[in-house]
């Protein structure tokens, strides 16, 4: 999951959008900035945030599952909340129970929380200064000697407490460790566990970027590597079960190439038949450059996951000669599922976003994604990713002609 910088739409669609824009003026588009951009963050999380708001529209469902008694709730209309100074949001969860929201992210270098009423007026707000050491280095190479643990995703669990998942920024084995912590419903934390790993002699820092609570009880989280020592693990991408009592871990699973070392898992869900459900980016290198020239090609991974073993039941990969990356996942009520993410076709146009359909067992049910309107203008380029997704209240028997109403096919 991504830092919110975008806004969530009327449910009247099947599809919310997340749309983030941006303008460079560059020749090529830098997707992932390469190997030694180690300050690069996919929400650039070190840009100012003092003015991030996070509008919601109340029928929205929610990250993490939809409300069960939204109809009770009183605010009818959409609400602006404003983090507190120096505070940087990365998602934002419904809560099940009483129609409020959670708010995860990171203040004074350190997770925060947040929680605020169906109004948007705030209840909780907790730092966990002292649950967390600084992150400091002496690194060099133009890195701060000051580092931050953010949260990064959150889900909210059965018994009304959290589960959330942290990244560690800048992106260097020299600041730390990431971690997954549970809180119950106030935000005190029960327990936590640090994503510690070793590939030879290099630290592997685990970035969560999506953490879901299964029908068992446990919780998964899903991610990307950083800091292995030649590819000796194959694939950056992570998928990993946490035993719900006190954190240890059930099973820990990499996916991707050992050739490129850009591989994520970015959203997680579990299907109806108790199945996990994985989409992110399948690295590998674009026409012409080597994986490590800073070029980020891929395509689409999709993969399929048994809960109690982590074996591989299906991995599909979709994409074109350049770029494809999946980021958001939504299932429908056949079983299938829409992915949301970007497309690049070759160096020279700007970053699209793209939505996909595909069935139960990873074949795409469209024959091609709807793309967005990612465009170059002179020589700025407007780039476009879908990082949200979310039904409206009448389901998906009509998804495609409702969507053509707007224009969107």
């Amino acid at each position: 999951m991504k830092k919110l910088k975008f806004l969530f739409f009327p449910t009247i669609l099947v599809l919310a959008f997340g749309l983030m824009l941006s303008c460079a003026k560059s020749s090529e588009d830098n997707i992932n900035g390469g190997v030694a951009n180690t300050n690069e963050n996919l929400a650039d999380t070190l840009e100012d945030n003092n003015d991030t708001a996070v509008d919601l529209e109340n029928t929205l469902n929610g990250g993490g599952g939809g409300s069960s008694n939204s109809s009770s709730c009183s605010n009818k209309g959409s609400f602006q909340i404003l983090p507190e100074k120096d505070a940087v949001v990365w998602e934002v969860v419904k809560n099940k129970k009483d129609c409020g929201y959670a708010l995860v992210g990171g203040k004074n270098r350190k997770p925060w929380i947040k929680f605020v009423d169906e109004n948007g007026n705030q209840l909780i707000s907790k730092t966990y200064d002292a649950d967390f050491k600084d992150y400091t280095s002496n690194f060099g190479n133009g890195l701060p000697t000051e580092g931050q643990l953010d949260g990064s995703a959150i889900s909210q669990t059965m018994d009304g407490g959290y589960i959330v998942g942290t990244y560690v920024n800048p992106r260097h084995p020299s600041y730390g460790n990431t971690h997954i912590f549970k809180t119950d419903s106030k935000g005190e934390i029960e327990w936590k566990r640090e994503q510690k790993y070793k590939s030879g002699n290099a630290s592997v820092i685990h970035f969560v970027q999506d953490i879901i609570q299964t029908n068992d009880g446990h919780y998964v989280a899903v991610g990307y590597t950083s800091g292995d020592s030649g590819n000796k693990i194959k694939g950056q991408g992570f998928m990993t079960k946490i035993d719900k009592d006190d954190g240890t871990e059930k099973w820990m699973k990499r996916f991707g190439s050992n050739a490129c070392v850009f591989d994520t898992l970015e959203s997680v869900l579990e299907d109806n038949e108790n199945n996990l459900i994985a989409v992110g980016k399948y690295e590998k290198p674009c026409p012409g450059y080597a994986c490590h020239h800073g070029y980020a090609c891929g395509d689409v991974l999709f993969l399929k996951i048994s809960s109690d073993t982590g074996e591989t039941l299906i991995s599909k990969r979709h994409g074109n000669k350049w770029l494809a990356a999946g980021h958001s996942l939504l299932q429908l009520d056949d079983g299938s599922f829409i992915v949301g993410g970007r497309v690049k076709g070759n160096k020279n146009v700007p970053v699209n976003s793209a939505v996909w359909r595909i069935n139960k067992n990873g074949e795409l049910a469209w024959s091609q994604p709807w793309t967005g309107t990612a465009r170059k203008v002179n020589n700025d380029w407007h780039n476009e990713t879908v990082n949200a997704l979310a039904l409206s209240p009448q389901g998906d028997d009509s998804t495609r002609s409702r969507l053509d109403r707007f224009g969107w096919f």
